[in-house]
């Protein structure tokens, strides 16, 4: 098991000055990771949580293996 932390800055361009809408970016950050088909699949066993706070993402969690680590990381990066 590999232990998974990751901070990626999403671009600043998604979020305004205004706290609800960067909210609601987060959220729809955070809901876009889980529901990608690379979660909902390949990375469907291991356990990664993913948090957005002002555009910055936030992966924690264990995964299987280096490669679902990296493959986790590159679905919430692009």
């Amino acid at each position: 098991m590999f232990p998974l932390t990751l901070a990626a800055v999403v671009s600043t361009m998604l979020i305004t000055s205004s706290p609800a809408r960067a909210a609601s970016t987060d959220s729809r950050i955070e809901a876009s990771a889980k529901k990608s088909y690379t979660f909902k699949t390949t990375l469907k066993d291991d356990s990664i949580k993913v948090d957005s706070k002002d555009g910055v993402v936030t992966l924690t969690g264990t995964v299987t293996g280096a490669s679902d680590k990296s493959l986790a990381e590159d679905t919430v990066a692009s």
